[in-house]
């Protein structure tokens, strides 16, 4: 099976089992916890995923690690270690972020603008979106000062890209 659909197995798994205990949003946060330390922590990955090292021992190393989580979240933890999917653990977290946001009918979308927005532009851009996509927005603001001015937004699969750099080098392709 490919990485892919077990990665979405486990999502839905997951999904199901923090939907019933209530704890959708402390697994979100642990899932992003877990991918963030595997991911950027040397020794967080080496000593889960030393193949010397007992479940146990790894399974005390997680509860050090996570002691500020509920058991539910800490029991998921565990079984992605001990069922040995750590190296999935970013897809995981994106299938179950699908799911919730799916089941909530949000859209989450990223925006990427020159300088920050003010509160008063920042929903006025979400009231915007709401309208044009029918569904309550997830708005992830960035900054990139390279842009010159204007913005891109992205949507899933999707790109709209109106910023001022990508402007001019439209411009340069013409000439």
């Amino acid at each position: 099976m490919a990485n892919d659909e077990i990665a979405k197995r486990y999502a839905s798994a997951i999904y199901n089992i923090a939907k019933s205990s209530d704890s959708i949003n402390e697994v979100r946060e642990v899932l992003n916890i877990l991918m963030e330390n595997y991911e950027e922590e040397e020794e967080f990955r080496k000593i889960l995923e030393d193949p010397l090292k007992k479940f146990p021992e790894k399974e005390k190393f997680l509860e050090k690690s996570f002691n500020h989580v509920t058991k539910e979240a800490l029991g998921i933890v565990k079984y992605i270690v001990r069922k040995q999917r750590l190296s999935l653990v970013s897809d995981i977290k994106e299938y179950f972020l699908k799911l919730y946001y799916e089941e909530n009918n949000k859209l989450p979308i990223t925006a990427i603008f020159a300088k920050e927005l003010s509160e008063t532009q920042r929903e006025q851009l979400i009231k915007k979106l709401e309208n044009k996509y029918g569904k309550k927005i997830v708005l992830n603001l960035k900054v990139d000062k390279e842009i010159i001015g204007g913005g891109i937004l992205k949507i899933g699969n999707e790109v709209i890209n109106g910023s001022i750099k990508n402007q001019i080098e439209e411009i340069k392709k013409n000439f």
